[in-house]
């Protein structure tokens, strides 16, 4: 668990990072490049996202088999996984980016109604986006080798450097005067010089000579057979994600999208400790079911990571939600707050369910029941789109957000119930439900209906804030955590205070 823990470090750490360079870069990226720029760009890094996920799972399954097979010394075939992933990589890339080149047109007139005059725009960003296709399959290979090794530092290192020249860069060429087509461009060129240092990294990791001649094509299928029902997540997931951003520019205006995109991509971002602490999880749970399945340490890793997860993130989604207004204020100013403020405080309680559903999914993947994760999704898929269509054709930005919120509560629940009925994962946190849960949880709400009477003084509500919060950890300390953890917590605190 100590290597969870300091893998999990390393994961927040980046994503904290990549966050505060988004958080300072946004703003005046938008600012100069305006709305219907700012909304091209977004949409067009919404494709890359989108495409990058058709490598037939593979990034995902290099993750769990390298880390299978490193466990229990299988050093040949994990250096077959490792090349496999990668011919698959580099001709799935070349097949999309044919794809995307050839029906740019089709591709275009599909996901955006711009305005007059930025027609050819987004026809030359989809083009760079289609030679790019095959460096931006390879990353996800390679990060998804490091990951698998349980080198988190260099994975993390590689992040750093992918936020730093994706925000970073755009706002340089922004601030510089370079219009969108320039900044997406930098940003594939980025991407290259990333995937080559990634390849140095793995290459330094493992011995290509190692590779056997023979390939063991029952490996293979695993990987396969594991990846593809992986890729049916990675595919079907951002079409979940995504669809109210194309909704809302096919059905409102993309303008719009902007007042949706950057509340969405706060709050996501916000995730922070969920990303960090399942990344870490994935190949560590991926090991032990390799060498042990549900065995103990198994579950007691799971129901540890569920508590963690629950009890760090209820005050910070509180938190989103009663002082919404006046971070976006602070962020992007008095006029973009007024329009986005109350997506922002859906999206918050959206985040929050969103930080504990990432755990279910980790699981059931790390013990290969990527079918089950797959299904889900495309239960998931015909109902979040008519949902989705009708509350934006009737409340527009608002009826975006709500769908939001119902398809992250749908899929939590579906997860959960398969977690516990395949594998036989009981949800840790319902023993004890009300002490543990409802007792602290009751501070936070409380807290939040008595800063309703002080809306408009920021002072009372960020001294309500501040004792809600407080009562909340001392109930979580005193009846929700184990003895073990409060001693854990005790002597961290006193080993810090004498330091």
């Amino acid at each position: 668990m100590k290597q969870v823990y300091k893998n999990s470090a390393l994961n927040i750490a980046a994503q904290i990072v990549v966050m505060l360079i988004m958080f300072f870069a946004v703003p005046k990226i938008v600012g100069g490049l305006g709305n219907v720029s700012f909304a091209i760009l977004s949409l067009v890094w919404t494709v890359i996202t989108y495409f990058t996920l058709w490598d037939l799972g593979i990034g995902r399954a290099v993750t769990k088999f390298v880390a299978e097979k490193k466990g229990i010394g299988e050093d040949k075939d994990v250096v077959s996984v490792v090349y496999i992933s990668t011919v698959i990589g580099l001709l799935l890339g070349g097949i999309f980016g044919v794809l995307v080149f050839v029906f740019d047109s089709q591709l275009a007139h599909l996901l955006f109604t711009v305005p007059p005059g930025f027609e050819l725009t987004v026809d030359i960003a989809l083009k760079i986006v289609a030679v790019s296709m095959p460096v931006l399959l390879l990353q996800s290979v390679f990060r998804g080798v490091v990951m698998g090794f349980d080198r988190f530092d260099l994975s993390n290192l590689v992040q750093i450097i992918n936020g730093f020249l994706q925000w970073g860069g755009a706002l340089v060429l922004v601030w510089m005067h370079f219009d969108v087509l320039w900044v997406i461009g930098f940003v594939m060129l980025s991407r290259l010089m990333t995937t080559i240092v990634l390849f140095g990294m793995i290459s330094r990791i493992i011995s290509w000579g190692k590779f056997s001649r023979t390939l063991n094509f029952s490996l293979m299928k695993e990987v396969l057979v594991f990846g593809g029902w992986a890729m049916v997540s990675q595919v079907v997931s951002p079409l979940l994600q995504y669809a109210e951003r194309f909704l809302l520019s096919a059905l409102v205006a993309t303008s719009v999208v902007t007042f949706y995109v950057v509340p969405y991509e706060a709050t996501s971002k916000m995730l922070v400790l969920s990303v960090g602490l399942v990344s870490a999880l994935f190949p560590a749970l991926s090991q032990i079911h390799g060498t042990g399945g549900l065995n103990q340490d198994f579950r007691k890793l799971y129901i540890q990571s569920e508590r963690i997860l629950v009890f760090a993130f209820l005050p910070v989604g509180a938190f989103l939600f009663i002082f919404a207004p006046e971070i976006l204020k602070l962020w992007m100013g008095s006029s973009f707050a007024q329009s986005a403020g109350l997506v922002f405080e859906i999206l918050s309680l959206a985040f929050l369910v969103n930080s504990v559903a990432q755990l279910p999914f980790t699981v059931l993947q790390a013990v290969g029941r990527s079918d089950l994760t797959g299904k889900i999704h495309l239960i998931e898929l015909p109902i979040h789109f008519l949902v989705t269509f009708i509350l934006i054709k009737q409340f527009g930005l608002i009826g975006a957000a709500t769908a939001t919120f119902f398809r992250i509560i749908m899929d939590a629940v579906l997860l959960y119930t398969f977690t516990s009925q395949k594998l036989g994962l009981k949800v840790g946190i319902l023993k004890g439900f009300v002490k543990k849960i409802v007792t602290p949880a009751s501070c936070l709400v409380g807290g939040m209906i008595c800063m309703i009477f002080f809306q408009d003084v920021i002072a009372m509500k960020i001294i309500l804030g501040l004792i809600s919060f407080l009562l909340y950890g001392l109930i979580v300390f005193k009846f929700s955590l184990e003895e073990n953890e409060k001693k854990f917590l005790v002597n961290l605190t006193f080993r810090r205070a004498s330091a």
